[in-house]
């Protein structure tokens, strides 16, 4: 693990394996995750492939920079697009869950030269109820909304484990629970500040300000766009990613079954895994 300082004053936190000189994967967690929400294996199983991969961590969690005031999605915009510059790569191919999908799909409107191919997981296109209500496109229930907020995290690692617990049953959907994953990715919360292991209010604040127009712009743009979706996902419905890949003028999906919004899981993370080699391998052949 590493810390860059950006141009614009930020530092993350970011890992990378394999090969330099191999195209970039650039591997965007959603709001509160630190990197490690991409397992290990799973990075080293897509470098192994003839990939770049990089995780990092967005301000706000790990040990990158934290911030006391609230920042508009653009700003983790532009802490991604200053990474991969600063990582000497001219193009990648962006894998984004949750938050970081909607990131992904923003990429590649704003700078499609340099995007090879998305994929967005676990993602939908906007935050309106309005476009949603136009979509004809979900929202998640009180009930999942009241079963989060009870989770009220005080920044103890044995006291909160429960909690965590609770939340992450819920978001894992359908399938068989792994109980150790989810503990050890709870663990990974509470290393360094404090904050980490708090509701990510900024990165909440962020999301609220996914632009408008995002819905527009997709049908647009011409970059391939693979959309990952659990069909039991309760924060972001299933038909919210089938809505991404019907809008994306290049997109498919790739639905998850039985899965949620999070994985702990490791038969559907080698489900992810394979599809992400798949679509950017295929990718770099067609671009």
């Amino acid at each position: 693990m590493a810390i860059i300082e950006l141009p614009n004053g930020v530092s993350l936190e970011y890992e990378a394996y394999g090969d330099p000189d191999d195209p970039l994967v650039m591997l965007i967690p959603g709001a509160g995750a630190p990197m490690g929400f991409w397992p290990n294996d799973v990075c080293e199983n897509i470098a192994a492939s003839g990939r770049l991969v990089v995780r990092y961590c967005h301000r706000d969690s790990g040990a990158s920079t934290h911030f006391d005031e609230p920042y508009p999605i653009e700003a983790l915009l532009d802490d991604l697009t200053a990474l991969v510059k600063a990582l000497s790569s001219e193009t990648a191919h962006l894998v984004g869950h949750s938050m970081g999908g909607y990131l992904a799909q923003l990429a590649m409107c704003a700078f499609p030269q340099k995007i090879l191919s998305v994929v967005s997981i676990s993602a939908g296109s906007t935050v309106l109820d309005a476009y949603k209500a136009q979509l004809g496109i979900s929202s998640p229930t009180e009930e999942t909304w009241k079963l989060l907020m009870e989770n009220n995290p005080q920044g103890d690692f044995e006291k909160d484990l429960d909690g965590w617990m609770g939340s992450w049953r819920l978001l894992n959907g359908a399938l068989t629970f792994d109980e150790n994953a989810a503990t050890e990715y709870t663990r990974l919360l509470y290393i360094g500040d404090h904050r980490n292991a708090e509701v990510a209010a900024n990165h909440i604040h962020a999301m609220s300000t996914v632009p408008d127009d995002l819905v527009l712009k997709l049908p647009v743009s011409e970059c391939p766009v693979l959309v990952i979706h659990g069909t039991h996902d309760p924060l972001v419905p299933f038909d919210n990613g089938e809505s991404t890949a019907k809008l994306a003028s290049n997109g498919e999906l790739h639905p998850l079954d039985g899965a949620g919004h999070m994985f702990f899981n490791k038969v559907v993370w080698s489900e992810i895994q394979h599809a992400i080699v798949r679509h950017t391998t295929v990718r770099d052949v067609d671009r």
